[in-house]
């Protein structure tokens, strides 16, 4: 009776020294283990990472590969080279009627990011045929175009707006 009441004793103190050990370190890697904050997460807009990019429409992909945010893109070229610009998920039916065609001149404003398939541009205005259309807020969310004949902040505005 001695032996087992030792053994039970032995037993109970391993099993403090193993629950304590586990409160101490769990917390820690937890905290190691946590999910990417915002600042370094891939796709993020950081608005003050912002450029602008000049070239020309070289097609338009409503479909992108795996791996890449849904909505429409344009192929951008550019001095550097191409470009992947995302429109969001708002302008594929309004792309044309705004002018996002092949062959247009335009303007981006927008941050550059990666994502597991490959380098896009979020682009948050876009400056074609004297009009600046608005994609994206100021913290990168997708703002729907403006009807046809209206202006608003969440559409077209005149020429000089960001």
């Amino acid at each position: 009776m001695k032996q087992r009441r030792a053994l039970m004793t032995a037993v109970c103190s391993v099993l403090i020294f193993i629950f304590t050990l586990c409160s101490i370190l769990a917390p820690q890697s937890f905290a190691q283990s946590q999910a990417p904050t915002a600042k370094n997460a891939p796709g993020m807009y950081d608005s003050t990472k912002e450029v602008v990019l000049n070239g020309t429409i070289s097609g338009v992909v409503a479909r992108p590969k795996a791996g890449l945010p849904l909505g429409l893109y344009l192929m951008l070229t550019t001095t550097q080279g191409q470009v992947a610009v995302h429109l969001g998920p708002y302008y594929g039916r309004v792309a044309a009627e705004k002018g996002l065609v092949t062959g247009t001149t335009i303007q981006v404003r927008g941050v550059s990011t990666s994502f597991a398939a490959g380098e896009i541009f979020l682009a948050r205005t876009i400056t074609v045929g004297g009009q600046t259309l608005t994609i994206r807020s100021q913290n990168g969310f997708p703002v729907r175009p403006a009807a046809n004949g209206t202006r608003g902040a969440q559409g077209t505005q005149a020429t000089g707006g960001q």
